[in-house]
């Protein structure tokens, strides 16, 4: 292969690399945005994510770091699970509504079938005031991690700079680089 073909073949990957990382993110934009206004969770590929608030977990999971859940069946939970749930009475109003992960302390099948959670945050003297039930539970999460905690931080207070910075502005120089080449050719071309 020659040099021009070999430069066109990574010009195009480039450009293609680029297109499908900008798709990506403004797929990644648009589920926040509608998740906001819908109030629900970020739902990616089947599973949430979101940044935790208190110390009550501490020291296994700490305020900042991520987690990611499933959108499970409460049926699923087992006891020693760190479960997902909508804050509600019993909580500050600070936290209420918003996400919560706290450890299953215990499982409670009623005699109408219904299931009753008690959790309680590994950091807290006493069990959460009240149960989980199927209509504030959310899913049982999977993964947490401080590191990708901080990331998502920063992305979400620097990401649409940072967007501009590392996707855009290549992607907009690269174009202007090769407009200026095909003047030049045809300013060349004209003599």
């Amino acid at each position: 292969m020659t040099k021009s073909k070999i430069k066109k073949i990574f010009s195009v990957a480039g450009t293609v690399l680029t297109v499908l990382v900008i798709a990506f993110t403004a797929y990644i934009v648009v589920s926040v945005i509608i998740a906001r206004v819908k109030n629900t969770d970020v739902s990616l590929f089947g599973y949430s994510f979101g940044v935790v608030l208190t110390n009550s977990m501490e020291p296994e999971i700490s305020p900042g770091d991520l987690i990611i859940f499933g959108h499970d069946n409460i049926d699923e939970v087992k006891v020693g699970d760190n479960i997902v749930f909508k804050a509600g009475d019993g909580f500050s109003e600070k936290i209420k509504g918003q996400n919560v992960v706290h450890r299953v302390q215990s499982i409670e099948i009623l005699p109408d079938g219904s299931v009753e959670i008690t959790t309680r945050g590994i950091n807290n003297l006493n069990d959460d005031e009240y149960p989980v039930t199927s209509e504030n539970f959310v899913g049982i999460c999977i993964y947490h991690s401080t590191a990708w905690g901080n990331f998502f931080t920063f992305m979400i207070n620097y990401g649409f700079i940072i967007l501009i910075v590392v996707v855009a502005l290549p992607f907009i120089i690269s174009q202007i680089i090769k407009i200026v080449k095909l003047s030049k050719s045809k300013d060349e071309g004209e003599e």
